[in-house]
Formats: structure tokens, C-alpha cells, sequence
């Protein structure tokens, strides 16, 4: 059994683009994945930045990701990039994101620059939505946000958030410490007394803190 997870970093489409935003907002800006094997020990890396050949790189994404267009400048095109990607990991039996955004970005960006690949509707067959699965582990169908879930697992976040390589990396994480079902029933026992009442809604740390205290009166 082999596993991968994967996040992509984006940079959102300028408004000018009015035909382009009827089809997709962002274009990816950066690819990151690690692959792990069936005693869930990381094997390889992956990670490239894409170059976005409609809205050069936002200030507000350069905050966020630390990504300029300095750095992108050189780097391969959506279809370049891809096809790197589906190349790298396209003998993997799943392939995790955290949140189905990517998979609605991949899916979107591809429509918009009429992108084609013989392996990709193989690939998208066998992708999955952690975060939806971690919250089904919770007893919540609230999407939780990865630094939340590593946090709750009594973890530190690896590297920084809003890295491509390191979200997946922490993704990766979380699924290797929910494969230990006692432990994680365990460490998550006062998360999941939280989550109970299931609304469709972000949950933040913050939330769960205030509840805590709230409990505690």
C-alpha cells in the first residue's frame, strides 16, 4: 500500500480576468507531497513552485505563503507542473489532501488552461478528503483546520503553515496518528465530547478553549 498526500498553495485570479473567474479563481503556485509506505514511514518528497501565467503573485499571498514572483519566475506552468506531479505519484494506491479544496482547484485550473493527461482521471479516482475523515473520526462533520487537528493530537506543527511540502507533511502526520485507535481515541476523548453536537461549521482552537472553560464552571 502506498500513500500520498499532497497541498497546493494558490494565488488568487485579479478581478480584470472577468471570463477566467467565471471558471476558476486561483492558479496554483506551488506543489508539495510526500508519499508513505504501508508501515506509514515517509519514502519520498515532492515539490515544486508553478508559475501562474494570469495574475503574477499578490502581496497578500507573499504574506501568507512566502512565495514571490521572484521565485516562480523560472518555474514550470500548470500543465509542466502536473504533469511532474501525476508522473511522481501516480502508482499510489490513495492520495490525501486535507480539505477537498485542492481537488476542486486541480479540477477547475485544468477546465480554465484545457489541460489533458491520460493518468489524471485515475488519479482523481483515488483522491481523498482527510480532513473530511478526520472529523468523521471526531463525530463532527465541521471541517477542522490541519494545525487544529496536529494541535488536538498534542503535536507541534513541522515547518511552517502555508507551505505546500509541510502542510502535506503535517497531513501525513495526523493520518499516521489516527491508524493507532486506541491511542487515539484516547488523546482525542475531551475533542470528541466537544465535537458532539455537529453543525456545519469552521471549529477553531479558540472554540475549543471556550467551551473547556465554559465546562469548567
Amino acid at each position: 500500500m502506498e500513500y500520498v498526500f499532497v497541498d497546493f498553495e494558490m494565488n488568487q485570479i485579479d478581478y480584470t480576468h472577468s471570463e477566467e473567474l467565471k471558471i476558476c479563481k486561483n492558479e496554483i503556485i506551488e506543489i508539495g507531497a510526500v508519499r508513505l509506505n504501508d508501515t506509514y514511514q515517509e519514502t519520498d518528497a515532492f515539490k515544486t513552485y508553478v508559475r501562474p501565467v494570469i495574475t503574477p503573485v499578490t502581496e497578500r499571498i507573499t504574506e501568507l505563503t512566502g512565495i514571490t514572483n521572484n521565485m516562480v519566475e523560472d518555474a514550470p506552468d500548470y500543465a509542466e507542473a502536473m504533469d511532474m506531479f501525476i508522473g511522481w505519484c501516480k502508482d499510489a494506491d490513495v492520495i490525501y489532501a486535507w480539505s477537498e479544496n485542492d481537488l476542486r482547484q486541480l479540477n477547475r485550473e485544468k477546465k480554465l488552461k484545457s489541460y489533458e493527461n491520460p493518468a489524471l482521471p485515475g488519479l482523481t479516482g483515488r483522491w481523498r478528503d482527510f480532513q473530511k475523515e478526520f472529523a468523521r473520526m471526531l463525530g463532527t462533520k465541521r471541517r477542522i483546520a490541519l494545525s487544529d487537528a496536529v494541535f488536538y493530537l498534542g503535536e507541534d506543527f513541522q515547518g511552517e503553515e502555508h507551505d505546500a511540502l509541510w502542510d502535506a507533511r503535517n497531513t501525513a502526520e495526523v493520518f499516521v496518528l489516527s491508524k493507532d485507535e486506541e491511542k487515539f481515541r484516547k488523546i482525542m476523548a475531551p475533542i470528541m465530547e466537544i465535537y458532539k453536537p455537529s453543525k456545519n461549521m469552521t471549529y477553531s482552537i479558540g472554540d475549543v478553549f471556550k467551551n473547556i472553560k465554559l465546562e469548567g464552571k
